[in-house]
């Protein structure tokens, strides 16, 4: 069967328009979450978040974190364990919101241990906040749990 010009362009935009409705269903049903809700005002105060990693650059060495059988261990330093009494961590997971959640956790000891039963595996950003006087800061980490 032989196709004439109009035939031709018919069926051409026939296609295209079928692979456009497509697209169009794969993109509306795809998780498009931000990284957090108030992304506007996190950014506009993005001159503070600086001032407290550079803050917060001497401590990044201090913390280490660790998979051990069924349980996920952050370690601290000595001289850490002596500035900060409290520290609030925080499990962000990019890929997916729902996965997030925080603690808060007075440090008794050089470590904090957290069952692994509250993960998946997969990729998480580990941040730890603590105050220490009157000034904040923050070490973030990225974590793999297989």
């Amino acid at each position: 069967m032989k196709l004439n010009w109009g035939q031709s362009i018919f069926l051409f935009l026939l296609i295209f328009l079928t692979l456009l409705a497509i697209f169009v269903v794969f993109a509306l049903r795809q998780n498009n979450d931000l990284v957090t809700d108030d992304y506007y005002e996190k950014g506009a105060d993005y001159t503070h978040q600086m001032e407290i990693n550079s803050r917060s650059a001497m401590y990044a060495d201090s913390i280490h974190i660790l998979n051990e059988n069924h349980y996920l261990v952050a370690r601290f330093s000595k001289s850490m364990r002596q500035l900060v009494d409290t520290v609030e961590i925080y499990f962000y997971r990019p890929s997916d919101k729902r996965l997030d959640f925080k603690y808060t956790w007075k440090l008794n000891s050089d470590s904090v241990i957290v069952k692994r039963d509250h993960f998946v595996s997969g990729r998480f950003k580990v941040k730890f906040e603590w105050i220490h006087g009157l000034k904040s800061y923050q070490v973030e980490k990225d974590f793999f749990i297989e």
